[in-house]
């Protein structure tokens, strides 16, 4: 699958801010299931070129503004190729050790319900049938439902009302894999939907647990199933906050107003291969 992105975040300040600097986690990367094809980010129009990369092997950028401002907005674009790898992604030189991925958060601490689910999933096939297991329940026993908490939502809260959305849902997952000692992390990324509209999408978030002899492995929980040709990857972290696109700091001041839109759609396959072949 082709797919084009656009992804625009706006940051509307009442007052003029100062000091603000962002940074930026918005830069994909090629690996066996996806092949960037063009990408750029800019914020208020100018390109963001010095990327350098992170202790999980992601492109980050720091911007910060050159005094105050009235509004930042940050625009991350660009056509990505997907294959469908069974979630499965290829190791890559530097990446980290799987067994940082064992350490808790405040976001993903077990508690006994969590403990108990994750019993639950647990097969005498071994980690990885555990893991497929353990993304079904979640699945099932979670509701996708929107507004239902917020970015502040611990996993625990989440399975007790058992509802969320998909960073909810990935959270459990996590802290549950975690409890059976198999590394696991939040992956920040996009979905298309094709049965949404191009304009009518949101950013999207699975996990990905470390299974010895076969690698990091992707579950999507809010689809009970892994990855496929759909998805597109951005970041991992050890929760949504580690793994944000964007996260900033500010001196104090007014309200600021937050918003965002997420545009996807799917490009025609042989656009890419006659590309390819003038270059």
């Amino acid at each position: 699958m082709r797919i084009s992105i656009r992804h625009e975040t706006s940051y509307d300040y009442d007052d003029p801010a100062a000091g603000v600097v962002m940074r930026l986690n918005l830069m994909p990367a090629s690996h066996n299931g996806q092949i960037v094809e063009r990408w750029t980010v800019s914020v208020n129009g100018e390109p963001v070129e010095r990327w350098v990369v992170n202790g999980y092997g992601d492109s980050e950028a720091v911007w910060r503004a050159p005094g105050r401002v009235d509004a930042v907005t940050i625009v991350a674009e660009g056509d990505i190729r997907t294959v469908d790898c069974a979630g499965v992604v290829r190791p890559y030189d530097g990446e980290p050790q799987p067994q940082l991925f064992l350490r808790g958060t405040p976001l993903t601490q077990v508690d006994e319900a969590i403990a108990d689910l994750a019993e639950r999933a647990r097969s005498a096939d071994g980690p990885l049938a555990s893991l497929h297991r353990l993304c079904i329940l979640v699945n099932e026993e979670i509701a996708w439902r929107a507004g239902s908490t917020t970015s502040a939502t611990t996993a625990a809260e989440a399975l007790a009302q058992g509802a969320g959305v998909c960073q909810d849902q990935t959270h459990i997952f996590i802290a549950a894999a975690r409890t059976l000692g198999i590394p696991a992390r939040y992956v920040t990324g996009y979905l298309r939907d094709l049965e949404l509209p191009d304009a009518e999408h949101d950013p999207h978030a699975w996990a990905e647990a470390h299974v010895a002899g076969l690698g990091w492995v992707g579950f999507d929980c809010t689809l009970g199933r892994c990855p496929m040709d759909g998805h597109v990857r951005l970041s991992c972290g050890l929760d949504a906050a580690d793994a944000a696109p964007i996260r900033g700091v500010m001196t104090p001041g007014g309200e600021t107003r937050l918003s965002h839109d997420v545009q996807i759609a799917s490009l025609p396959l042989d656009d890419g291969a006659q590309a390819q072949t003038q270059q």
